[in-house]
């Protein structure tokens, strides 16, 4: 029975036997087959790489297995990694190639590992259909209000959102069309309508900070959208008539043209309402457009995350809380996980590496164990920060002895170093490190301001 996948190294001695020994070149076909569909290899994602998929139809008959198991939908998508033995057939899906199986899901994703036990993980396709009381309580009367209209509803669309916002979400605040995700003392109900074609989302809580929410919200949609063929209509509900919203576009359309204010049919009323009111309703400061319409994007700071993969659930956290400085375009965030298939990972390290404006150094004890982020990473980072052409901020995640280390003379977050892990409150925790950075940005942008005007 021919195989259906092969490690990457037997996949390079079959190329050399056949009279092609240059690893370059080997890359170079793998990406040409993978791009046909012929043969499959991540080698973009380090949980993938090594293993170099034959047949295709392995990949999706083992995910389609899973998404239509009778078990998984009976405990509401709740996965136990060592249950995968008896819910795959072993011949082909043995016991060494389930964590495979499951990266694949997580880089589609499909599922994610349950924060307090990794051997656990959910798959939001497979949620109670049944909305929970606590999406009751949010009245959009008394709440800030978006939506999204679609041609139609995209399969799998909240149970995707879920994967990605997992982090700001309890179990018991997830269904198979909605969430409630909970940021800062705010909480939001986002929640699916297969019937209207559209998402909805009501943010409550400190109104101060609502807006803080809903960017990151909106932050994700964006991201999923992007791999859309059509774009959804925003929609900005009029508050006191939160049955009747104006379309996002418009209002962006009637700033730049000048426009302050325009009229409404409400009923047998009309109303007049205020461009920029209803605009900085929805957006947190410099996220719009300008009224040219130019974005901002080339005055974006890169920046470059180093990390343990056993950490990747800590950064996911502050990759949540970054989200509003990057829809504010004050940054253009990177990580190995925005790689691309097919490309030379580690060169697309090195590259986004060097080309940084501020390295976060996420430490913990294995961090400082990787050969790869100690060695290689952290040195460059180090290198490039005392040449003065980027700036590196050590991220104190968890409890390491970290004295000794080439960063120790650096000025380290959270105030007075104090590990993530060990605040009550983890929120003020992730917002004392966004400060960090946002003061980190406004000054390295007054110190080339400066530089500037010397010339």
């Amino acid at each position: 029975m021919a195989a259906n996948y092969i490690s990457f190294e037997k996949y390079r001695e079959i190329c050399q036997a056949d009279g092609e020994p240059e690893p370059i070149a080997q890359n170079s076909l793998a990406v040409h087959l993978h791009s046909l569909g012929i043969a499959l290899n991540y080698k973009d994602d380090s949980r993938l790489r090594d293993t170099h998929v034959l047949d295709p139809h392995w990949v999706t008959n083992g995910i389609y297995t899973l998404l239509n198991d009778h078990e998984l939908t009976e405990t509401n998508g709740e996965l136990e990694i060592d249950c995968l033995n008896r819910l795959l057939d072993p011949k082909d899906y043995p016991l060494e190639r389930h964590d495979f199986l499951l990266g694949l899901m997580r880089k589609f994703e499909l599922c994610f590992p349950f924060q307090d036990d990794e051997k656990r993980y959910l798959i939001p396709d497979l949620l109670d259909k049944q909305q929970p009381k606590a999406a009751s309580q949010f009245e959009p009367s008394e709440c800030l209000n978006f939506r999204y209209k679609y041609p139609i509803l995209p399969e799998g669309l909240l149970p995707r959102f879920i994967v990605r916002t997992h982090v700001l979400s309890d179990h018991q605040l997830r269904w198979r069309t909605g969430v409630i995700l909970n940021f800062e003392g705010n909480q939001a109900l986002v929640k699916a309508d297969p019937q209207d074609k559209s998402v909805s989302i009501s943010v409550n809580g400190p109104i101060s900070s609502r807006r803080r929410l809903l960017a990151i919200i909106r932050s994700d949609f964006d991201r999923i959208h992007s791999n859309f063929k059509f774009t959804p209509k925003e929609l900005v509900p009029v508050p006191g008539y939160h049955n009747i919203a104006v379309s996002y576009k418009d209002l962006l359309i009637r700033e730049n043209k000048g426009r302050k204010s325009f009229e409404e049919v409400v009923g047998d009323e009309l109303i007049d309402l205020n461009v920029q009111d209803l605009l900085n309703g929805v957006d947190i400061e410099g996220s719009r457009q300008s009224a040219s319409g130019i974005e901002r994007r080339d005055q974006a700071l890169k920046l470059f995350y180093s990390y343990s993969h056993k950490d990747e659930t800590l950064r996911n956290q502050l990759d949540t809380h970054l989200k509003i400085l990057q829809r504010q375009k004050l940054i253009q965030p990177w990580h190995d996980r925005c790689i691309v298939a097919g490309t030379d990972w580690a060169k697309e390290i090195d590259d986004n590496l060097k080309r940084a404006d501020i390295i976060l150094l996420l430490i913990s004890a294995d961090f400082i164990a990787s050969d790869y982020c100690y060695e290689i990473e952290l040195k460059q980072a180090m290198e490039r920060h005392y040449a003065g052409e980027a700036r590196v901020i050590p991220i104190i995640l968890r409890h390491a002895d970290w004295t000794d280390t080439p960063f120790s003379a650096l000025q380290a977050f959270p105030p007075n170093a104090k590990p993530i892990t060990s605040w009550s409150d983890r929120d003020e925790a992730w917002h004392d490190v966004e400060t960090a950075i946002k003061e980190a940005i406004k000054d390295i942008k007054a110190q080339r301001i400066a530089k500037e005007l010397m010339k």
